[in-house]
């Protein structure tokens, strides 16, 4: 796989832009975010539906490494989701080329369970999505979700997005396995989509839904171990447990 074929793409391969919403700033995951997001996915009600998140702290460090390596490459690209009040990610969205241009993606994310029901991932994953479809010039976009899973399924089909297959047995998890449901969103859907969609977001009530999360969480003040090298460790998203 070579990267994307559109103009312009060899700037986001060398970093992501920050995309400011309107109670979110999205932005490339630094190390800094890898204690955060070890702490917040460690939450059975966060990871109950996705491929297993990295066990350690120091994986998690890893992962960023090797998100950033695979943006390099034109492969993937993964931004952080930091709500307004904070400096460390608090989710990350995730999107992976599915043909050399990127005009076939996947995407995947997760959002730590205390921004549930706060506007933050229909924020963020709006920005996001404009960066997909109109820096990367993706034109199809996928989604894996498990069927049972009605947060992430529900965030996906407010965004546009329409289901087209029922995916017997598609996620393997802890000897279990989950039927999964396979949406897709195009560009052309999410162009005539997202104006009703910010029309209809209510901002003061979810500046005020933020603040309430904000003071709930403690963030953990663990780091990465100071010096360590942060191994690559992939992780791939199969579906998000997010706000409705």
């Amino acid at each position: 796989m070579s990267g994307s074929c559109g103009a312009g793409a060899a700037d986001w391969r060398q970093g992501l832009p920050v995309l400011e919403g309107r109670i979110t700033t999205v932005r490339e995951l630094l190390p800094t975010d890898a204690a955060s997001l070890f702490e917040l996915f460690a939450d059975p009600e966060v990871n109950r539906y996705m491929s297993p998140p990295p066990p350690s702290i120091d994986a998690f460090a890893g992962f960023v490494t090797w998100a950033q390596t695979q943006r390099t490459r034109g492969r993937l690209v993964c931004f952080g989701i930091v709500p307004s009040g904070l400096c460390e990610a608090v989710g990350i969205i995730q999107i992976r080329a599915l043909d050399p241009c990127f005009a076939l993606a996947e995407w995947g994310f997760v959002l730590g369970s205390a921004f549930w029901s706060t506007g933050v991932f229909e924020d963020a994953a709006s920005q996001v999505l404009d960066f997909a479809f109109n820096t990367l010039k993706v034109y199809r976009l996928e989604a894996r979700a498990v069927s049972v899973n009605g947060r992430g399924n529900g965030a996906l089909q407010k965004l546009g997005a329409t289901t087209e297959a029922v995916l017997a047995q598609g996620l393997r998890r802890d000897g279990d396995y989950y039927e999964q449901l396979l949406w897709a969103l195009l560009a052309d859907d999410w162009r005539s989509h997202e104006s009703a969609l910010r029309e209809r977001f209510d901002l003061q009530t979810a500046k005020a839904r933020v603040h309430e999360a904000i003071a709930r969480i403690h963030p953990s003040d663990a780091t990465a171990t100071p010096g360590a090298e942060a191994r690559p460790y992939p992780f791939y998203l199969t579906s998000g447990n997010t706000d409705e």
